[in-house]
């Protein structure tokens, strides 16, 4: 972070805000990484998104704690340990080149994946047995060794459960929250909280607090499918420049 000019340290402030405006106006994310990944690595980037992400779901269950579905979260957060684990070891042992060019190609696969959903709706219909242990581990992994997008999976899960919209997003949070501490723990342990991730989260809470704000402020006139779709086209786009490092 101290070898940051002032068009990188704009940049940086232009991404956390665009990201958490994205995330209280349109309720989702997926581009704080990805964008990040071009001036900061992604050893540094990653412990701060799951440290902001921790903190964005206490936020949410601070008010919807009560419609949580503990079973199906219960089911769910084993597999989710196991994923953080095997994420862990590829974190630790990959460096960060070759960590930003897996992103490159998760992210053009995300992006790409999210761009359709919003142009043909699909339906999915595959057995719970085998959704929910796969959810649990691709989740863990994508969160911990790429910093964001977990969320993505347990969407899939909880959306096969057919929840109203309130224990949905309650329940994503919970299972976020639980994968969040997972996370910041086992980044805890591999000492991956170093000086430069410690500037970058103190530096990102202010900005973090800032897009949320105007998120919720444009919430009530947000065309979420034109959003969403600007949003995969942003996603798809940054993946491009993370191949060619």
């Amino acid at each position: 972070m101290e070898a940051l000019g002032v068009p990188e340290w704009l940049f940086f402030g232009f991404v956390i805000i665009l990201s958490y405006a994205i995330r209280g106006g349109a309720g989702f994310g997926g581009v704080t990484v990805p964008l990040l990944a071009w001036i900061l690595s992604l050893k540094t980037v990653a412990p701060m998104v799951s440290f902001l992400g921790l903190l964005s779901s206490l936020a949410i269950l601070r008010h919807d704690a009560r419609h949580v579905v503990w079973r199906d979260l219960w089911r769910v957060m084993p597999w989710c340990a196991a994923g953080v684990a095997v994420g862990l070891y590829f974190f630790k042992t990959l460096d960060a080149r070759t960590l930003g060019q897996a992103l490159g190609v998760f992210v053009l696969a995300y992006g790409t994946y999210s761009l359709a959903t919003t142009l043909r709706p699909w339906e999915i219909r595959l057995p719970m047995r085998a959704v929910t242990p796969a959810a649990g581990m691709i989740g863990g992994f994508v969160g911990t060794i790429f910093g964001s997008n977990a969320g993505t999976f347990f969407a899939i899960y909880l959306d096969l459960l057919q929840y109203a919209k309130t224990p949905f997003r309650a329940t994503v949070a919970a299972i976020l929250l639980g994968l969040g501490i997972l996370r910041v723990s086992g980044y805890v342990v591999v000492g991956a909280y170093d000086r430069e991730a410690l500037v970058a989260c103190a530096a990102a809470l202010p900005l973090m607090a800032v897009g949320v704000v105007l998120g919720n402020r444009i919430h009530a006139n947000l065309d979420q499918l034109v959003f969403k779709r600007f949003v995969a086209l942003v996603v798809i786009a940054s993946g491009v420049p993370l191949l060619l490092r």
